[in-house]
């Protein structure tokens, strides 16, 4: 993945060019995993055009047919396509049962012609800028919230160790019952009171990560912003209902371990 969708997690600058010199080098290929990042979710088609990376296959999924349709796609340079299928009884060396349907494909061509026409990526190039600069904006202002990343519309909003004593005995509190608990206190009230979808990046971790639809407006990205805010700065406050929230699941966590 160019872009780990677990944790939202970037590479260096010269990563991933690194990464392709070497695979090239040694006569291996270099696949990129573009199922989460690719078609527009990072800003660009692909992911590796952030870094001015070309892979040897590309992996596209879920999102290819706008969400509607189950698919998958494999991307491929001529060279390696014509060495997989060099011969008649080659042709069925890859396939699978719901393979190459019509109904996915054309969901496909659909979907594709959707991100051109009405320029999605640019859209989603835009948008997701002004939410990095917006949620980033707000870490000087909250202890808690320790770092805002991530490309076009696939972010990841990171919390940490607070340093004032109030909130350090309740975050200990949350870390010794799970570790990463204390990220239900944001996506829950952000489902419940906002309306915002969001989900925790992986098991014990401390970032939340946002995918909105590409096709977000500048009043979402106002609600989605205003809303993290309102509840960040209510996880500020010891105590208070986040916190009593908290204490459930806590409370939640230690029965179910008992």
């Amino acid at each position: 993945e160019p872009i780990q969708g677990k944790g939202v997690n970037m590479p260096d600058d010269g990563y991933l060019a690194g990464a392709a010199a070497l695979c090239k080098r040694y006569g291996t290929l270099f696949v990129a995993d573009e199922i989460q990042t690719g078609m527009g979710r990072t800003g660009r088609f692909l992911a590796v055009e952030h870094w001015n990376v070309e892979p040897d296959m590309v992996l596209l999924s879920k999102s290819l047919s706008g969400g509607h349709v189950p698919v998958g796609a494999v991307l491929t340079r001529k060279a390696i396509f014509d060495k997989i299928f060099d011969r008649m009884d080659r042709a069925v060396v890859h396939g699978s049962t719901f393979s190459k349907n019509d109904l996915a494909m054309a969901a496909g061509i659909a979907t594709l012609e959707v991100l051109k026409q009405e320029k999605v990526i640019e859209n989603a190039a835009a948008r997701g800028a002004e939410l990095l600069a917006t949620l980033s904006a707000m870490i000087p202002r909250y202890e808690l919230l320790k770092n805002v990343r991530g490309r076009g519309l696939m972010i990841g909003v990171e919390f940490g160790p607070p340093k004032s004593l109030k909130l350090k005995a309740s975050w200990a509190m949350l870390e010794a019952a799970s570790k990463g608990l204390f990220c239900q206190l944001i996506t829950i009230p952000l489902f419940k009171d906002h309306k915002i979808l969001s989900q925790v990046s992986g098991h014990a971790s401390h970032t939340i990560k946002l995918l909105p639809a590409l096709t977000i407006t500048q009043e979402d990205c106002n609600w989605i912003t205003s809303s993290f805010d309102t509840v960040i700065e209510n996880s500020h406050r010891v105590p208070g209902a986040i916190w009593s929230l908290g204490k459930t699941l806590v409370d939640n966590a230690a029965r179910k371990t008992a």
